[in-house]
């Protein structure tokens, strides 16, 4: 198996207008849900279904009240789960309250074991299908292609898993998804961070 990427120009970070070199970047496949990745497990392992349900559901709670109590928490090889924090910021400690305290993030840093198996598991490469003019993105033709591949396996798509697949910044995927909602190829779902993106059904 493979793993595909294109080449990406690096951001001008200090905008001197100067050429920059490519960098790689992954071309993602589209995501894995947990009902396909506990099916996957199944196959390959024999363990019961059922099973795999009741195990994930309790890693999944134990690990949440586990971060949420100050623990970081480890997962064999594949590596440590924390938290970090957020307040308001202050210049003397009595003027921090603990209800002004939240969460911030929940971090993961993948076990060196773990990081090396995937390495010696990947098998770059950049397929005729993936690759693009240098610096003008993909064509309109190319997009809906990636769109309708994907909505053949999977239900919906988000404008990450669009940015993801085509290369393009957040700004000009969010401008192509609603000029495909506005000639009736795309209906949105939801909103703010919880917009998904579908094919409209015909009527």
């Amino acid at each position: 198996m493979s793993i595909h990427y294109d080449l990406y120009d690096t951001p001008d970070i200090q905008k001197k207008g100067e050429e920059q070199p490519l960098h790689p970047r992954v071309v993602f496949n589209g995501t894995i849900d947990q009902e396909e990745f506990l099916d996957r497990v199944h196959k390959f392992t024999g363990i019961s279904r059922s099973l795999l349900v009741g195990a994930m559901q309790s890693f999944q709670n134990e690990l949440r009240d586990l971060l949420a109590n100050g623990w970081i928490v480890e997962l064999g090889d594949i590596g440590y789960f924390s938290v970090s924090l957020q307040g308001p910021p202050v210049m003397k400690k009595k003027d921090v309250h603990a209800q002004s305290i939240s969460l911030k993030n929940i971090n993961f840093r993948a076990g060196k074991q773990f990081k090396k198996e995937v390495g010696q598991q990947m098998r770059p490469e950049r397929g005729a299908s993936f690759t693009r003019p240098h610096g003008k993105g993909r064509s309109e033709e190319e997009c809906l292609k990636l769109i309708n591949e994907h909505l053949q396996r999977f239900p919906c798509l988000t404008r990450a898993d669009y940015c993801r697949m085509t290369g393009h910044d957040k700004q000009r995927a969010i401008n192509e998804l609603n000029t495909f909602i506005e000639r009736g190829l795309l209906i949105r779902y939801g909103a703010g961070k919880l917009v998904v993106y579908a094919k409209k059904i015909e009527e």
